[in-house]
């Protein structure tokens, strides 16, 4: 595993910012990044450890995208952003090392939320600030705060 920050300063950059950006941008200084892949969804030890440290006993919903071949055969599907994803809870066991996190995940308490591209190598959290200061605070993770005057932000933003 390897942190986008051995590579990145990523405060630097937009919170946007995805790993195949980052390492296009920095591949004719460090030569190595070429050879790099991206976790695409999938937790390391690590990160996994991190975040159901965070998560806790908080009971999540999430959606996955049903191209994983997860999909359960009675599951409805919704479509999102051009692509069909089925709802299902976020268990303990789903945060685990070489599990994929569903890329939308939220609580119905509005504690916690996320979202994700397909193969996400990152995601973008929103939560209430105890739990938010856990995330940013934590070692074991990089975290890019948003900001207004530099990332574009969803219409959903200070909701």
């Amino acid at each position: 595993m390897v942190r986008w920050s051995q590579y990145v300063d990523v405060e630097a950059h937009a919170a946007s910012l995805d790993w195949f950006e980052a390492a296009d941008r920095i591949i004719g200084d460090q030569p190595s990044v070429r050879h790099l892949v991206s976790c695409m969804g999938e937790l390391d030890r690590v990160t996994a450890a991190a975040l159901s440290d965070a998560i806790g006993d908080i009971e999540l919903r999430g959606l996955r995208w049903v191209g994983y071949g997860e999909t359960p055969s009675d599951a409805p599907s919704t479509r999102l952003f051009g692509e069909d994803y089925f709802a299902a809870d976020l268990g303990p066991d789903d945060v685990q090392p070489h599990r994929r996190v569903p890329e939308f995940a939220w609580d119905a308490a509005g504690r916690l939320a996320w979202g994700g591209r397909l193969y996400p190598d990152s995601l973008i959290v929103a939560a209430e600030l105890p739990l938010f200061r856990r995330l940013t605070n934590d070692p074991r993770i990089d975290t890019v705060s948003v900001r207004p005057d530099r990332d574009i932000l969803p219409r959903s933003a200070g909701d």
